[in-house]
């Protein structure tokens, strides 16, 4: 079981799932990760929880912003990173997170493979500090026997999967094919060959 910990706050329940699954597959106990929904929510886990690496949306609507909830949570985990998602990124946003030194800032809507791809460039940067995430990436470099040790449990959002481009799926009791995967308002959605618009991932199966 891995000593680093993590917080994920999002208001797409679904953007949660994914980030846990992808902490998982690099090994990291689901029992060290932790969500929420709202920044108040997640500042009550955050203060207890002691997080290495907070990662939410900008909130920018709300009272308290993302960068807000991670000068709260640093308060009392001083060694805790900050990774940032946001829709429509400014220029004055992304000045703000070079200030705090987040490991990334994720324009919304971006696709799963983009989210996958900054998510190991930040755990990389944090392994340069922390011993249990170093331990953690180069266990996987090896073939990933510590990752394969920690694979998310079946019963956990079901529905859910790894969707790529060229996949079978089942659609409406019939066989398509995956031409897209994103991520659009934090949600995972999929765009058949030959089927017009995008359609949630929890209203195709694999085949």
């Amino acid at each position: 079981m891995s000593s680093a910990s993590f917080l994920i706050a999002d208001p797409s329940s679904a953007l949660q799932t994914f980030l846990r699954m992808e902490l998982q597959e690099f090994g990291f106990d689901s029992a060290s990760i932790k969500t929420a929904s709202t920044p108040d929510a997640a500042l009550e886990v955050g203060l207890s929880h002691n997080p290495d690496l907070l990662i939410t949306d900008w909130f920018a609507k709300e009272a308290m912003s993302g960068p807000d909830l991670y000068l709260q949570v640093v308060q009392v985990a001083p060694m805790c990173r900050l990774a940032l998602m946001a829709q429509g990124v400014t220029p004055e946003q992304e000045q703000q997170a070079q200030a705090e030194d987040a490991v990334f800032l994720l324009p919304k809507p971006f696709s799963a493979e983009t989210a996958r791809k900054a998510l190991k460039q930040g755990l990389e940067t944090l392994a340069k500090d922390h011993p249990a995430i170093a331990q953690q990436l180069q266990a996987r470099q090896r073939g990933g026997a510590l990752a394969a040790t920690h694979q998310p449990p079946q019963i956990v959002m079901p529905k859910l999967h790894h969707y790529k481009p060229g996949d079978a799926v089942v659609y409406r009791n019939r066989t398509e094919r995956v031409q897209h995967v994103i991520l659009r308002r934090g949600e995972m959605v999929i765009q058949l060959q030959g089927v017009p618009g995008m359609i949630e991932a929890d209203r195709v199966q694999p085949l």
